[in-house]
């Protein structure tokens, strides 16, 4: 019992710091799911009726249009977006959630695939609730929009938002400073408040690992490698070394996202 007891409170305390903890945000290069070329004609097929086809049509060439890297118009290889199995559900919504005080009469739900050739390359099974006002009259625009950007995220090279979590050091407030101003983006006070640290403590992990995120930030991922290698060495923390292998994923995903941005068009 005295174990178990123990254990909790080692978890609880766990819990406390790691909520303490500052996050600093980057992005990242992900690349499409398909690997379609840049200029790819996309006929959007919509096996829906009344005024959610219309609008699933008019969000989708929105939404080709403003990416830029699919064509909506032109010739060339049949390649078909089909928008099929579609159903409007009359559902409650969950206990939950966010906006339950909002009527939500229906969802739709549908079927996304990508055509290639006559080939399937591409599928994904899509939920989205249809938010409506107090007269009961669902916002089809707005649950289209949302479909649309869902799917041409996982079509199209994009950058997405992420965060690393920089733990408080007890004693050595520059460390958790570096991380501030790293959130805040003054990525060269970061540095100076990190190496600070280290001046204060040559021993501080956090700090390399401080450094080792400005280096992934700027993409000097040899410099973040030695940091995050450095932080683990003073430290054997997991998350030093996720950050390490985090890296090279990182490398490889930017690449092919590249690799994707600059391909010809057929």
């Amino acid at each position: 019992m005295r174990c178990f007891v123990k254990s909790v409170a080692c978890a609880v305390v766990a819990w406390v710091f790691s909520s303490c903890a500052t996050q600093v945000y980057l992005n990242k290069w992900e690349p499409s799911q398909v690997d379609l070329p840049r200029g790819t004609v996309l006929h959007v097929d919509v096996e829906a009726h009344g005024p959610l086809r219309h609008e699933l049509r008019r969000a989708f060439a929105q939404q080709i249009a403003a990416d830029g890297y699919y064509n909506l118009h032109g010739a060339g290889p049949c390649t078909h977006l089909r928008l099929h199995r579609v159903h409007v559900n009359m559902v409650e919504p969950s206990r939950d959630d966010k906006h339950r005080d909002r009527p939500y009469p229906n969802r739709v739900e549908l079927t996304a695939d990508v055509i290639c050739n006559h080939q399937r390359i591409y599928r994904r099974e899509l939920s989205e609730y249809v938010s409506c006002d107090y007269e009961y009259r669902p916002d089809w625009e707005d649950a289209a929009e949302d479909i649309a950007a869902d799917v041409m995220r996982d079509l199209t090279p994009h950058q997405v938002r992420y965060s690393m979590g920089v733990d408080e050091v007890e004693g050595n407030p520059a460390v958790v400073q570096a991380a501030q101003a790293c959130a805040a983006g003054n990525w060269e006070m970061g540095r100076s408040l990190a190496q600070a640290a280290l001046q204060q403590n040559p021993n501080e992990a956090e700090a390399c690992y401080v450094l080792g995120i400005i280096e992934r930030n700027a993409r000097n991922y040899t410099a973040s490698d030695s940091w995050f290698r450095k932080a683990y060495s003073l430290k054997p923390e997991s998350k030093y070394m996720s950050a390490l292998r985090g890296n090279a994923q990182l490398q490889n995903d930017e690449q092919r996202a590249h690799a994707q941005l600059n391909s010809n068009a057929w």
